[in-house]
């Protein structure tokens, strides 16, 4: 029998057993797990058989009516049996008791098995995302193929007062349509976007205006992450350039770009050099029942 309940500090030795070799490069769940289980604003499920956890996933609240899933891992040896999936209704149920009026998550396109699972749960592709890697330092930026030099756009901090002008180009426009309005709000993390986030980012001089768009532009680790932005077909390039220089000015070995799935924006990382790799987030309605 699958008890499903709330981890607690003495669960992490059997967490970490089976979480450190997720994937090729390891996986980040060992070092997380003490925050997330202290952490008031989230839940870290796990599933229990025999009082030995095997399997965990976590929810936590973006915003009053948005809810967050992700972490969902399940022990190599109990895979298959719907572990995965129970633990996903018990966060359903979480969100739903908070208030939440949605629920998302983030899958990779090669994923097939979890695209499965968030299918067979009832959630639907929301929105589709590039991660665009960049790596920055003395080599310039150059155009694929032909080696010629980018010039980039001018950029500079933005001001609050953009904000809504900022908004409202983008809500209005093929990105804000395409992303449906929602944008990367922490790493690998996506909820709505409101003028407001554009307004603290600005006081947080995390706002950036790029030629005649504008960027959410936030240091991660060794890079500089552009989890919104807001452009045109003819500055695509030279706006993405000009993020790419900031990187490189403020000493970051990358840059990140999470970008909609628009040809034109994809085809500006792709001129620059840039490793893309595809993700959807899909997402649920969490109506009371």
């Amino acid at each position: 029998m699958v008890e499903i309940r709330p981890a607690t500090t003495g669960d992490i030795p059997a967490i970490v057993a089976f979480t450190t070799d997720t994937f090729d490069w390891g996986d980040y769940i060992p070092e997380v797990l003490p925050r997330w289980i202290d952490d008031d604003e989230g839940i870290l499920l796990v599933a229990v058989e025999d009082e030995r956890p095997i399997g965990i996933a976590r929810g936590e609240l973006l915003s009053p009516t948005e809810a967050w899933f992700h972490a969902a891992r399940v022990h190599p040896d109990h895979r298959g049996r719907g572990v995965a999936v129970t633990l996903a209704h018990r966060l359903f149920a979480w969100a739903r008791a908070e208030g939440a009026e949605v629920g998302r998550l983030l899958v990779e396109d090669w994923n097939e098995p979890s695209i499965r699972n968030v299918t067979k749960l009832g959630m639907r592709p929301a929105a589709r995302f590039h991660r665009a890697v960049r790596a920055v330092g003395e080599a310039s930026v150059r155009t694929e193929g032909n080696g010629g030099r980018i010039v980039p756009a001018r950029i500079r901090l933005a001001p609050s007062a953009e904000a809504q002008p900022a908004f409202t180009s983008w809500s209005g426009g093929v990105l804000g349509r395409v992303s449906r309005m929602l944008y990367e709000c922490r790493p690998w993390t996506f909820r709505r976007l409101r003028p407001d986030d554009l307004a603290d980012a600005a006081k947080r001089e995390h706002f950036w205006e790029v030629g005649s768009g504008w960027a959410l532009v936030t240091p991660a680790d060794d890079a500089l992450e552009v989890g919104w932005l807001e452009t045109t077909p003819d500055e695509a390039t030279a706006f993405l350039g000009a993020t790419a220089a900031l990187a490189a000015e403020r000493r970051r070995d990358e840059v990140v770009w999470w970008l909609p799935d628009v040809d034109w924006l994809v085809d500006a990382a792709r001129r620059l050099g840039a490793e893309i790799r595809r993700l959807t987030v899909y997402t649920i309605g969490l109506e009371p029942r």
